[in-house]
């Protein structure tokens, strides 16, 4: 009894391990039952911290970031970071795609800096890589008594320079005292 028990044993375990071998691996649903994408990793209430040399040079907070296949998605973002020259910048935005290192900061974006640049857009687009960040869509450029609005724009986060089409300013000087 004990012999055929042992042999039912053996050939069912044998039996499954045949069909485990044979049988397709295992995937997740990549979309719901409405035809959305289903994430494969989902964090609420993010932070992300780059460490350097010289101690933390920046923090990402988020309340939800979801991890695709392809792509990263981020909403409510503030993102905190340290420039080369020393200068804080903060950028937020509603809601972010990165992907291939370039971060789509889709709406409700505005970035500031502690030297009195802000960024006020839709659409912006940073590329990690060349530390370039670019629009096709109106937005807001201000530095300490000036404001630029305009219809896109490129500026160069390395030198600080801003290339943009059909724009509006308004400068206005500094007033001198004693004159």
């Amino acid at each position: 009894m004990v012999v055929r028990l042992f042999v039912y044993g053996a050939l069912l375990f044998l039996g499954m391990s045949v069909f485990l071998i044979i049988k397709e691996p295992y995937t997740l649903r990549i979309v719901d039952l409405n035809g959305n994408q289903i994430p494969e990793i989902e964090l609420i209430h993010a932070q992300n911290y780059q460490i350097k040399d010289n101690g933390i040079d920046s923090i990402v907070n988020s309340t939800r970031v979801m991890r695709f296949k392809d792509f990263d998605e981020l909403q409510t973002v503030r993102a905190e970071h340290r420039t080369d020259k020393g200068l804080r910048g903060v950028l937020t935005t509603d809601k972010a795609l990165v992907r291939d290192k370039v971060i789509h900061c889709m709406s409700n974006s505005h970035y500031a800096r502690s030297d009195g640049v802000a960024l006020d857009g839709e659409d912006i687009f940073y590329d990690l890589n060349t530390e370039v960040l670019r629009s096709e869509k109106p937005f807001i450029f201000s530095q300490e008594r000036s404001r630029t609005h305009g219809l896109s724009f490129v500026y160069q986060m390395k030198e600080g320079t801003i290339a943009a089409n059909s724009i509006h300013s308004v400068i206005q000087q500094v007033e001198r005292k004693g004159k």
